[in-house]
């Protein structure tokens, strides 16, 4: 459900997990959301632990603590719950989410196995995979818009990727009820993919595309006008790499702090989870990322 009602922030420690913690807990301030911060222990780590005598249990518990009270903004903000849970972190994640009964999967881009390397192939790939819920995705160079409110005030606007598909309706009406709760404004981007051919047929394929570009406006505009929002929605219609496109409609500009949202069927659906597209759209943003997961009805 977005705007949530509860939020599930996965952090390991490290500074990436930081600031999708911070990111977190504003987003819960924000839509008066329940936080829940989950670390996932290493099963070999706790072993070798138990082995020497140490209870790794109560010593990761506090150094959640810690880190937490020098993460979360606003001094008096507590979260609603800690969890200490021993297994693989996407396994471990995806439980506590369907436990707790979270409407949002919090999670940075990068991991304790360094910045150069993404989580993508590891926990943020698996969470995206695996999960039935929506997963937010926050870059390691986020900063809030306001750093001295403990919300996400200024944080905006919000652009929706739609498809021309029946699930149109359901990414923009996501994306429009988030910019809701923000107090922003929203706009929908929708990419005709360039045809590749030879040059001698160049001219052909671009009579295509703006054919193509034209009727999928059309039937796009018909699909948002049936989203219920007090918003209005703006329409871009482009053409061009699809993944590079939409990263670059949520780039950054002076004064605005966009978020993206993506459009994603739940694991086990018809449709399956995001896409190469998806993946390459998340590895070239530098903004928050929401990746939705849309209604099993139109899976």
């Amino acid at each position: 459900m977005i705007p949530p009602r509860a939020i599930l922030a996965a952090v390991d420690f490290s500074e990436s997990s930081r600031v999708a913690l911070s990111f977190a807990a504003r987003l819960a301030k924000q839509c008066h959301a329940a936080l829940h911060v989950l670390h996932a222990e290493n099963p070999l780590l706790v072993a070798a632990a138990k082995s020497t005598g140490i209870d790794l249990n109560r010593e990761t518990r506090e150094e959640l603590a810690r880190f937490a009270s020098t993460t979360v903004p606003a001094g008096d903000w507590t979260p609603g719950h800690h969890h200490i849970v021993t297994g693989d972190a996407t396994s471990v994640i995806c439980h506590i989410a369907s436990r707790e009964q979270v409407d949002l999967i919090v999670v940075g881009m990068h991991g304790m196995s360094g910045a150069t390397r993404a989580m993508f192939g590891s926990t943020t790939e698996g969470v995206l995979r695996q999960a039935a819920i929506s997963v937010l995705v926050v870059p390691d160079s986020w900063t809030p818009p306001r750093p001295d409110t403990d919300d996400l005030s200024g944080m905006g606007p919000v652009v929706a990727a739609i498809e021309c598909t029946c699930t149109a309706v359901a990414g923009a009406a996501a994306a429009c009820r988030l910019a809701e709760a923000l107090g922003t404004s929203v706009s929908a981007i929708h990419v005709v993919p360039e045809l590749p051919v030879i040059e001698r047929w160049r001219g052909h394929a671009e009579a295509a595309v703006t054919e193509r570009e034209a009727q999928e406006r059309r039937e796009l505009e018909t699909a948002l006008a049936a989203v219920k929002t007090t918003l209005h929605v703006t329409l871009r219609v482009e053409t061009g790499q699809v993944a590079e496109r939409l990263a670059a409609a949520a780039a950054e500009v002076p004064g605005q702090h966009p978020i993206l949202v993506l459009g994603r069927h739940a694991q086990g659906s018809r449709r399956g989870a995001p896409g190469a597209t998806a993946y390459r759209v998340l590895t070239l943003a530098r903004v928050p990322v929401l990746v939705h997961c849309l209604p099993e009805t139109l899976a």
